[in-house]
């Protein structure tokens, strides 16, 4: 298995456009081409998790945070970015990073810690996801309708949230002349106006897999010149965003809240609320959330849980009402390493996946 199809993999669970304009998300650093020896997941590219990665035979290593977020005008090994740029080229080790598309997509980080904090009906917080989105119109015979369908579903098209094969005809007239001498049309003679009963067909399919489907739609299609539309959307791909809000079955109070978060191993920084207030409606947000505390309130949540929170947004908060549970950032990201390693290991049958050991908490209580 190569570089470029653990990425693409990674590019169909947690699809790279649904990253922020601001993010830098998928390869990084390393050969596309390169076979992969292992993974290694880890929060940052640190130079303990590249010596991890080299005893453990891993040329792999997936992280949340991207080792370079702008764009960069010079390598140095003399300076921290540039040193770990040059290791990993050093080592042949790749980087990939899932970072905020992971963050939004369905099934991603965010969604791993509304399971464990058992939160029924999750839903996103903040939209993301809108523009993704775009339509695709052909004209075919009648007789060749399936074969073209099923080819544009096969490529990726037609999913609309929790629907597969979606797609829409209706038959109408085509007309056409080919110039003599130049086309050899499937359907009546080159120079002479024909007129045919077609069936214009449409399906939805994102943004990133458009020329995949186009090319599987031309390649089923009878005709030598295909007619096709391509449309974008404005509709927000369902299911995606950044943060999550989701209710408890049952209330329960800050403090066992707090616990709870807690016992999943995730440190706890601050807590803003009294310990008694009975919490029902939880919003999250893994990583740096504070800019969000304002859709949490918006949205009626009892207590917002998430990193790095800023003085002003708990006047905010304490203003509404609202509890806020504040933690390490590390602690409260690292619990998605495990499942994505499974999911690697189920899609390519051999593979050595590892979460790293060496990484930890950044942060302690003094």
């Amino acid at each position: 298995m190569r570089v470029s199809q653990l990425t693409d993999f990674f590019d169909r669970l947690y699809p790279f456009a649904l990253a922020e304009e601001w993010d830098n998300v998928g390869l990084t650093v390393g050969n596309p081409r390169a076979e992969v020896t292992g993974v290694l997941f880890a929060l940052d590219v640190l130079p303990e998790v590249i010596e991890e990665a080299r005893e453990l035979g891993c040329n792999v290593i997936v992280t949340h945070h991207p080792l370079i977020f702008r764009a960069i005008k010079r390598v140095r090994s003399t300076e921290p970015q540039g040193e770990l740029i040059t290791a990993l080229l050093k080592h042949d080790i790749s980087a990939i990073a899932l970072h905020t598309n992971l963050d939004s997509a369905r099934g991603g980080l965010n969604d791993t810690l509304c399971e464990m904090l058992t939160l029924e009906k999750p839903r996103p917080l903040v939209d993301s996801g809108t523009e993704r989105l775009f339509k695709l119109v052909t004209f075919v015979p009648q007789a060749a309708l399936e074969k073209v369908r099923r080819a544009m579903w096969q490529a990726g098209a037609g999913t609309i949230s929790d629907y597969v094969n979606c797609s829409f005809s209706v038959e109408g007239k085509g007309t056409f002349e080919g110039l003599a001498g130049k086309t050899n049309p499937v359907v009546g003679k080159a120079g002479v106006f024909e007129e045919t009963g077609e069936a214009r067909l449409e399906v939805i399919l994102r943004r990133e897999i458009s020329g995949r489907v186009i090319e599987a739609m031309k390649q089923a299609h009878p005709y030598e010149e295909v007619a096709y539309d391509l449309y974008p959307l404005v509709n927000k791909e369902p299911h995606t965003g950044l943060a999550r809000i989701g209710s408890l079955r049952k209330a329960e109070t800050l403090d066992a809240f707090v616990k709870r978060v807690q016992e999943m191993g995730v440190f706890v920084t601050r807590v803003l609320g009294e310990a008694d207030k009975k919490i029902r409606k939880v919003a999250l947000c893994s990583g740096a959330g504070s800019d969000f505390v304002g859709e949490a309130i918006a949205a009626g949540a009892d207590v917002y849980l998430t990193a790095e929170l800023k003085h002003h947004h708990g006047s905010m908060a304490r203003h509404a009402g609202m509890a806020l549970v504040e933690t390490e950032h590390y602690s409260l990201e690292k619990h998605h390493w495990p499942k994505l390693a499974s999911l690697c290991e189920t899609e390519f049958k051999g593979l050595k996946t590892k979460v790293s050991k060496r990484e930890s908490i950044l942060w302690r209580a003094p």
